[in-house]
């Protein structure tokens, strides 16, 4: 099996990804960098994702850096003391952020990225490069990245929370394709893993891709579904989470949504 720096235990989708023709990290930028884009979220058990990529031979390639095929991800999100994000989030407004330094643990790079929701519900991802040895810390040029796109004072943000997960990368022609794994969600002392079942999303340019259709016609819908917003409900129960009851209790095991 192809190298993957800090595992989960094998499973069929593991096996899957090896049987792939791989894609440079330059080819597949170059392919589909997608910094706008449409997406789509999927909750998918291991077994049936594997069975329904089984079927769609050739169709993608799979991320490849240094005989590495699923890489850990290490997320801190943003917000201001009341939460100003998430509530945009949970009050299903049309326009809305998140701010968070993401750290690839194989290399090491961290990145800072806003992540604004446009009105035509695309997604739009602006980034810089970010200390590595700071991922908890905004400086002032951060401050100014983020005042520039978000419109207000930065320096209100706060880090609430991190994310630790493994996620493999798919590309079929401009479509991306991310598989996320062993999702860990952790602030302060607290801590929440889960769900079992593969994150699955689509980002495309405009419309659906290959592995939409075939979930879709596997009976697989997509999800309005954020890893910030269902970390912060499930690691601060105040928050209003009735926007994610459904997906907390079903894949989450939470034994109870925030009160709205």
């Amino acid at each position: 099996m192809t190298s993957t720096s800090a595992e989960p235990s094998a499973t069929p989708l593991l096996n899957h990804l090896d049987t792939l023709e791989p894609i440079s990290l330059d080819q597949l930028n170059e392919q589909a960098r997608l910094m706008t884009r449409v997406d789509r979220k999927y909750f998918v058990p291991r077994a049936i994702l594997a069975e329904l990529l089984d079927q769609m031979p050739g169709e993608f390639r799979v991320l490849e850096i240094e005989r590495t095929r699923l890489f850990r991800y290490r997320t801190i999100y943003f917000d201001s003391p009341d939460f100003r994000f998430f509530r945009q989030h949970a009050q299903g407004r049309r326009h809305r952020y998140k701010v968070r330094t993401r750290t690839y643990c194989e290399s090491g790079d961290c990145m800072l990225e806003v992540k604004s929701k446009g009105y035509r519900g695309q997604t739009v991802k602006e980034r810089i490069d970010h200390d590595p040895e700071a991922p908890h810390t905004l400086s002032a040029t951060d401050h100014s990245f983020i005042d520039e796109i978000i419109g207000e004072d930065a320096a209100r943000l706060r880090p609430m929370l991190e994310t630790i997960y493994h996620r493999a990368t798919l590309c079929h022609d401009d479509q991306r394709v991310t598989l996320d794994l062993d999702l860990e969600c952790l602030a302060g002392g607290a801590s929440h893993a889960g769900p079992s079942d593969v994150l699955v999303e689509t980002k495309s340019p405009g419309g659906r891709g290959p592995l939409d259709r075939t979930l879709l016609t596997a009976g697989v819908r997509p999800h309005s579904v954020s890893k910030y917003c269902v970390a912060a409900s499930l690691l601060y129960p105040h928050l209003p989470s009735n926007a994610w009851h459904r997906t907390l209790r079903h894949y989450f095991d939470a034994p109870k949504a925030g009160a709205a």
